[in-house]
Formats: structure tokens, sequence, C-alpha cells
């Protein structure tokens, strides 16, 4: 199911409730897709949800670039004695107490696996009397730009959950982003599992919202006075 799909089925549903004002699709899509995140931030605790390939988004060729390392806003890494930076931002992320929903980062031929941490982390680790040799670390900066402190590497791969598909389609240096695509026709982020319940919580919402006017029925089918 895509965006469009699940707007029109939210908007048509509401109109069999007598909803007749006009509803703003973009608006509908913030709430089915604001609760759909919350879920799913819900359920990356429990871990059950990475096994759901179908929700993560590939990023291709993910390219970085040298920064001064004196110039870079976290403070941690102006010692660096190199420091690259991604050239783009992530799209919004979906977190939990365990992080963000980066599931996995390697380089561009998939043969080296990055670990995902955050700044805070790097001063930690560096503080260290002993430090695991070999290990390739990434960073989520808050500006939601990706680090790589003293490694030189100018392009990852990236597996992450977000609920905007086109942001992240749009990020990939290795495949052209299709600019006639809208944002409607991408895929609709939430777990096979959840896409009942995030249906049900978009609707009661919406309508109340809207000030459905529900038909109050007797079990004979006559409408009370």
């Amino acid at each position: 199911m895509n965006n469009a799909e699940i707007v029109s089925k939210l908007v048509n549903t509401l109109r069999l409730m007598n909803v007749d004002q006009r509803i703003p699709r973009r608006f509908v899509l913030k709430v089915v897709k604001d609760i759909s995140k919350n879920l799913l931030s819900q359920k990356l605790l429990d871990r059950t949800i990475s096994l759901e390939s179908n929700l993560f988004t590939q990023v291709k060729c993910l390219e970085f670039e040298k920064v001064e390392s004196v110039d870079c806003p976290m403070i941690e890494f102006r010692r660096c004695g190199t420091l690259m930076k991604s050239k783009n931002k992530l799209p919004e992320l979906i977190f939990s107490r365990l992080g963000s929903s980066i599931r996995e980062v390697t380089n561009i031929d998939d043969t080296l696996q990055f670990t995902v941490t955050n700044p805070a982390q790097y001063r930690r680790d560096k503080n260290r009397k002993y430090t695991i040799n070999n290990q390739l670390t990434v960073y989520l900066g808050t500006d939601m730009h990706l680090y790589i402190p003293d490694e030189e590497v100018y392009s990852l791969n990236l597996d992450l959950l977000t609920m905007n598909v086109h942001e992240a389609d749009a990020i990939s240096s290795c495949k052209k982003c299709n600019k006639c695509k809208s944002a409607w026709e991408y895929p609709f982020i939430c777990s096979d599992k959840l896409e009942t319940v995030v249906y049900k919580e978009a609707l009661n919402i919406l309508a109340s919202t809207y000030k459905a006017i529900m038909p109050d029925t007797n079990p004979n089918g006559n409408e009370k006075n």
C-alpha cells in the first residue's frame, strides 16, 4: 500500500461516516504516518520489526566529503585528524530508547560493516584505555548528518527506517532519483502486524477532528430518536 492508497481509504471511510467537510489529504497522511511512527518506535525496543525487511529503506552510495574538524558543530570531533561528513542530511528517522533506526551501514561493496553510534559514545571510546582494534564507526550527529572520524571514506550504503522514503531515495547518489515520481507513490511504512491498529486509530482521530456523525442504530435497524 502506498501513501495515496492509505489516504484514499481513510478519506472514503470518513465520507461514509457522514463527514461532508473537505479533508486535506496532507493532513490525513501526517496523522496516519505519525501513528505508525510512534508504534514502530515502541516495536523497535523488542527488536521484532528488524526482521520485516519491507519496512527498511536502502540508501545506496551515500556520499561523504572531507571537512575541517575545527568547524564541526560536534565538539567531540574537533580534534580529529580526518573527519568525513555526509553531503546530505538523513531523512527523519524513527528513534527509540535504543537509539536511531539505522539497521546497517556498510562500505560501497558491502564487505565491511560500520557500527553506528553517537558523538558522546565517541568521546567515551576515546577516553578508554583499551579500544577495539579495526572497529569502523559512523556517528549520527544532532544535525542529522553522518560523521566518520579518523577514516577517509567517501561513500557508504545504509539500511534505515524512515516514514519519508522519497527523501531517502533522493540522497542516494548511485540511484537516479525519479523526479516524476510523487511522494504519494512511495510505500506507506507500517508493519503488517500494526496496519489494522494504525488504520483504526487514524480513523478515530480524523473522525473526532471532523466531527463525524455516526448513526445510532437499534438491533432491529431502527435509529433511535
